[in-house]
């Protein structure tokens, strides 16, 4: 049985709403996340055993996606697998970082462990993502964001 081991902090509209649970086996932290499109997405992540379940349903409350999600030593999203809303598997995610702690590459496999795709994530020298490349499974880049840039001020 969870005890609610610390107040629901509440926001306005797109802000996290976040509670902890404690159980027997250690702390459990919940976190749920309003997104823009009305769905919601509750995070619920035991440190102790290094996992975090992301389930992500809709505005009528009907699961559109779970991901089981293995935590590296940082406590960073390391390897997921990715389920449909009837629990059928999609694809896993294995996650990269650099140095700073910033997201670099996100690869998605096939449950043979093949490359279906990659995302690799590009930051400016302050660490702000500027842009990212998608690829397919053979290394084929499909498209590129790159974000917009300030435009020079103009002087009289």
């Amino acid at each position: 049985m969870c005890r609610i081991a610390s107040a629901l902090f509440f926001a306005l509209a797109a802000a996290p709403l976040c509670a902890l649970a404690q159980q027997d086996s250690g702390d459990v932290r919940v976190s749920i996340v309003l997104n823009a499109d009305g769905s919601r997405t509750v995070y619920e992540t035991n440190a102790a055993s290094h996992k975090t379940v992301a389930t992500t349903t809709g505005k009528d409350g009907k699961v559109r996606e779970k991901i089981r999600w293995d935590l590296d030593e940082s406590g960073r999203f390391f390897r997921g697998e990715v389920f449909g809303p009837k629990e059928q598997f999609r694809f896993i995610l294995e996650n990269k970082y650099d140095a700073n702690n910033h997201l670099i590459e996100e690869t998605h496999l096939a449950k043979d462990q093949s490359v279906m795709g990659k995302i690799v994530f590009r930051y400016d020298a302050a660490g702000h993502q500027i842009g990212y490349s998608a690829y397919d499974g053979a290394g084929k880049l499909l498209g590129q964001t790159v974000a917009p840039t300030a435009s020079p001020a103009k002087h009289k």
